[in-house]
C-alpha cells in the first residue's frame, strides 16, 4: 500500500466501523458515526478530507483500488488496535460501582435528614 496512482482516487473508511464511505461524508451511513476530520491509518495524521485528495499529505499514504483486496482487512486490524488503545477514554463505558453506590447512600442520608429533622 502506497501512493495513489495517477486516475485513482483514495479510499475513505469509517473509523468506527470499518466500512468504506465516500470523501465527503459527514456521517457513516453504516453506523451513524459523525466524522469531524480524516485521520491517516498509517501515519494518524488528521486533517480536513481536501487535504487527503492525493493520499495523506504527510506520509503520501492512500488506499489504491488495486489494493481492495487487503483494503478491509488491513482496516479493520488498524480498528482493533485503535478501539484497544483508546478503549478507556469511551464515553459510553458505565460509571464505576462505587458512584452509584455513592450517589444511593447520599440520597438516602438526604430522605432521613429531611423526615427526622423536618417532623
Amino acid at each position: 500500500m502506497g501512493k495513489v496512482e495517477k486516475g485513482h482516487s483514495p479510499k475513505f473508511f469509517c473509523e468506527n466501523c470499518g466500512q468504506e464511505v465516500k470523501r465527503n461524508t459527514k456521517v457513516c451511513p453504516h453506523c451513524g458515526r459523525f466524522f469531524s476530520s480524516v485521520r491517516c491509518p498509517s501515519c494518524n495524521y488528521m486533517g480536513h478530507t481536501d487535504e487527503f485528495i492525493n493520499g495523506c499529505p504527510s506520509c503520501g499514504f492512500a488506499v489504491s483500488s488495486d489494493s481492495n483486496k487487503n483494503t478491509k482487512k488491513y482496516h479493520r486490524n488498524k480498528l482493533k488496535e485503535y478501539r484497544a488503545k483508546y478503549k478507556s477514554n469511551r464515553y459510553d463505558d458505565p460509571l464505576p460501582w462505587w458512584i452509584y453506590s455513592l450517589v444511593i447512600g447520599s440520597l438516602a442520608l438526604l430522605i432521613i435528614y429531611i423526615f427526622y429533622f423536618k417532623t
